[in-house]
């Protein structure tokens, strides 16, 4: 071929490759419009979609391959099913006669080249007929996605082989092909906690997803020759209402996905936070009083993810009877009138039972509980129960039959969180609690609660649990020391399902959950007694955790405060149990070793306050001594002079030995005693099991020290919780820090901190190079209140804004620019929000005047208001 030649086949290649580019780019922009301005059919659009595709690939397929050549063009995958978005993957399969598998066809290389060049996203593997064999019994996710072939282009004779090769000659048995589809299943659902209600779902993987859908037509077609839902019904594995029910989720699926890849512009199936917003817009869901139209939308998705996984669930059940148990000799024994075991699982005697007798709908799952050798219910009675679920009214609920049976579930020793998931994935739990039927499939518009309300409500039952099972009593000692000490566990799960039940109403959830906690205690006969409990409980189910993270814990004030509103110990233990199940159940990374330490000071300081009377030792001085006094026998009994620990220690004053532990001021003190020469001393040592540590700092005190230590704190890119500021008389500091950080970048941490202190100049805040994106999506005006604590004699100030870098140190610069100084600082993070409090005082030592407060104010509103990038990085008052 002439130089000449092959310039000119370039060209009109390239001319080729942008005409095909420019009509796959029209196309999308039209598929756009039909979809955004004209509301098309989404089904429609999928296989629009792929038709384009379709008729781009074919045009590059015959400028390259030689049509009189055995070679087959076939679509697999999703692909395959005739079914494409936007951006989705276009799965190939390359089909060469044995004839040609030597030497591949010489337009092969150009075809594929010039594919790329249009710009589609392709993924393709080239295989003879033997090859495709060998592979899928090998693997069987290559045998899955042969199940879904389309015939593009090419030899159509060679892909009727593939199908009579792969697909009637199945390359797996079915058994072993179910088995191994489930397993899948099984494993993929765990990797997003087996719920769909998570803040980001996966909308193709997470559970209740589109994976799920297409997991039981790969089931149905390689066992019932199948290809679509339509193809079940009509072989009767799908009542209509049914088939309509999954279709309809599918659809709706397809048009979050659709929406959701064009908001992106690119392939996107997390539905992150960053787009619930702008999609629920673009989706046409409108603001109401009390909730945002991103949480009505968010609510429809998880509606429809639980629709999606109760008929996988079901479809593979029955399927399971089909294929696995087809040819088993059918075992039944009889549990009661109404109820029989059918090969280990739980089925109705009838199809008319839960018809004659309603109170069978919640009977079902006492049965379970009090058998935990089933395996579950029967497809045949989970049809039955969605059928008779109208029966549960008003007059069921007052019948004092079934109120019995639903206390009788609360109080069973075993199986209550388990059950009470089942009641709700079947829709029984808020049917019979309509109030709780209201905040299913709810999500709240933050970072903070990582589920939705009712499957936080779920989880927190699930840890509540957990404390009552004596094998796992190693991962909470105290909570389940506690937890047997409960005169009445019912109560506390009672208060469980009822904490959050006003969520999304409007006003203070924890007020307006009390009413219909007491109408539910009246209605199912509990005491008085026993509703104060819950009462209480759901009242106050944020008192602890708040006073633990945002109060000093060390203050004996503090401690009486708490006390007065628990005042007894009884409720302590329920409300210190239910505290750290709500906490650990809010959101994966919620929980560490500092919040619980946190917890377990408040309930003993507490408990001892309830159990002991007023004349024992509870002021700030005696409380100081003892410790003074604890921390002196446990260091001399280390082989420490008293002599020389009483010479240290008399600068300290007396808020240090009140403020810290007895373990805290052993271990301080061992370090400066092995470094007795050291002016500057930094020490770091884990806190807990977690991702925490405990930082130690002595150094000489100077305007802007805490300043500088924090603003290479986060230089580091590490997270403060906690923090005590001592001054010693002889004009030594004495800083505590609890941060979170792994424990393999303490020497790291060390040298950094010892670098910066060892340079007296003043030191610019920290000031962030990039801003999260969550800090721009839920940016909000701050919050500051100010108030004195006379007893204490310093000013107390609290800061409620959005979490962003740089936060502590740009309140650190406000602070060291008016001469301002923090005695202790609790820093406690809530997904995209921050409420932190600050223990501060004028640089004589007095609480800051009315003044003063509003000065303060003033600028830290100023500060904090600005946008971070356009922040100074020193300011001037």
């Amino acid at each position: 071929m002439s130089t000449d030649t092959a310039d000119s086949i370039w060209h009109f290649r390239t001319e080729e490759t942008q005409s095909y580019r420019s009509l796959l780019k029209v196309a999308q922009q039209s598929l756009k419009t039909m979809f955004f301005e004209q509301q098309a059919d989404i089904a429609t659009l999928v296989r629009l979609q792929a038709d384009y595709v379709d008729e781009v690939l074919e045009k590059i397929w015959q400028d390259n391959i030689d049509s009189t050549l055995p070679v087959t063009l076939i679509a697999v995958g999703g692909y395959g099913r005739h079914e494409l978005l936007p951006w989705s993957d276009i799965d190939l399969l390359i089909l060469l006669d044995e004839s040609v598998s030597e030497q591949p066809p010489e337009g092969l290389s150009s075809f594929l080249t010039q594919l790329w060049d249009t710009g589609l996203e392709i993924g393709h593997s080239v295989r003879t007929l033997a090859e495709c064999r060998h592979q899928a019994e090998l693997d069987i996710t290559i045998a899955t996605n042969l199940l879904e072939t389309r015939y593009l282009c090419g030899d159509q004779a060679l892909f009727q082989d593939l199908l009579q090769l792969t697909v009637s000659n199945k390359t797996w048995d079915t058994q072993l092909f179910f088995e191994r589809k489930r397993q899948e299943q099984w494993q993929r659902h765990q990797k997003y906690n087996d719920t769909a209600n998570n803040l980001e779902p996966n909308i193709k993987e997470s559970p209740g997803g589109l994976r799920d859908i297409q997991v039981i037509q790969w089931v149905a077609q390689q066992h019932f020759g199948v290809k679509d839902l339509e193809g079940l019904r009509q072989k009767g594995f799908l009542a209509q209402s049914e088939f309509d029910a999954l279709h309809n989720a599918q659809l709706f699926l397809w048009k979050v996905r659709f929406a959701l890849h064009h908001l992106a512009g690119r392939k996107q199936e997390k539905l992150m936070i960053d787009y619930q917003r702008e999609l629920s817009r673009l989706l046409g869901y409108t603001e109401t009083e009390n909730r945002r139209a991103v949480e009505h939308f968010m609510k429809d998705y998880y509606l429809c993810a639980r629709a999606v996984g109760q008929m996988n669930a079901l479809l593979l059940q029955l399927f399971e009877e089909n294929i696995i148990l087809a040819n088993e000799a059918r075992q039944i024994s009889t549990i009661n009138r109404r109820f029989q075991a059918h090969n280990g699982y739980l089925e109705t005697i009838n199809a008319g039972i839960f018809a004659y007798y309603p109170y069978a709908l919640l009977e079902v799952f006492l049965i379970l509980q009090q058998h935990p050798e089933l395996k579950g219910i029967r497809a045949a009675t989970i049809r039955q129960i969605h059928a008779h679920l109208h029966l549960i009214d008003a007059r069921f609920r007052e019948d004092i039959k079934n109120r019995s049976l639903f206390m009788e579930l609360v109080r069973q020793p075993n199986g209550v969180s388990h059950e009470f998931r089942r009641m709700n994935q079947l829709g029984v739990l808020g049917a019979y609690l309509p109030e709780f039927g209201r905040i299913v499939g709810q999500m709240q518009h933050d970072l903070f609660h990582a589920y939705t309300v009712d499957e936080h409500t779920l989880f927190l039952v699930r840890n509540l649990r957990r404390f009552s099972i004596p094998d796992l009593s190693n991962e909470f000692p105290l909570c389940s020391e506690v937890f047997y000490q409960l005169p009445k566990p019912e109560l506390l799960y009672i208060a469980g399902i009822y904490h959050d039940i006003a969520k999304g109403r409007g006003g203070d959830h924890s007020v307006l959950g009390v009413t219909d906690a007491q109408q539910f205690c009246k209605r199912h006969g509990l005491s008085d007694y026993d509703t104060a409990i819950v009462s209480f409980l759901v009242r106050h189910h944020l008192a602890m955790s708040s006073t633990a993270q945002r109060q000093d814990i060390e203050d004996p004030e503090v401690v009486k405060a708490f006390a007065e509103l628990v005042q007894t110990t009884e409720r302590l233990n329920y409300l210190y149990l239910l505290t750290v199940a709500d906490i650990r159940a809010t959101n994966n990374n919620l929980w560490n070793s500092w919040r619980d330490s946190l917890l377990k000071r408040l309930y003993h300081s507490t408990r001892q306050w309830l159990e002991h009377t007023e004349a024992q030792a509870k002021s700030t001085r005696e409380k100081s001594y003892k410790k003074y006094q604890q921390a002196m026998q446990e260091l001399v009994d280390a082989g420490c002079a008293q002599a020389q620990l009483s010479q240290l220690w008399q600068p300290y004053s007396l808020d240090y030995f009140l403020r810290h532990s007895v373990d805290e001021i052993v271990w301080q003190t061992s370090q400066r005693l092995a470094q007795p020469d050291s002016s500057t001393l930094v020490a770091i040592r884990p806190h807990g099991t977690t991702d925490t540590l405990e930082l130690f700092i002595f150094s000489a005190d100077r305007r802007g020290l805490f300043a500088d230590m924090t603003a290479c704190l986060e230089q580091l890119q590490i997270n403060i919780l906690d923090a005590k500021i001592n001054t010693t008389r002889d004009g030594n500091a004495l800083n505590t820090f609890v941060i979170h950080a792994p424990a393999q970048r303490m020497q790291d941490i060390s040298n950094a901190l010892l670098k910066q202190l060892a340079d007296n100049s003043p030191h610019p805040g920290y000031q962030p190079q990039r801003i999260p994106r969550t800090s721009q999506l839920f940016r909000t005006e701050p919050v500051i209140k100010l108030a004195d604590n006379p007893e204490q004699n310093h000013s107390v100030l609290e800061l409620y804004t959005h979490d962003r870098p740089g936060l502590l140190s740009a309140v650190a610069q406000v602070l060291l620019a008016l001469d301002i100084q923090l005695i202790n600082a609790k820093m406690t993070t809530l997904g995209d929000q921050v409420e932190d409090v600050f223990f501060i005082t004028t640089s004589d030592g007095k609480a800051l005047t009315n003044e003063q407060q509003d000065y303060l104010k003033t600028k830290l509103t100023q500060q904090l208001s600005a946008k971070p990038e356009s922040s100074a990085t020193s300011i001037s008052f």
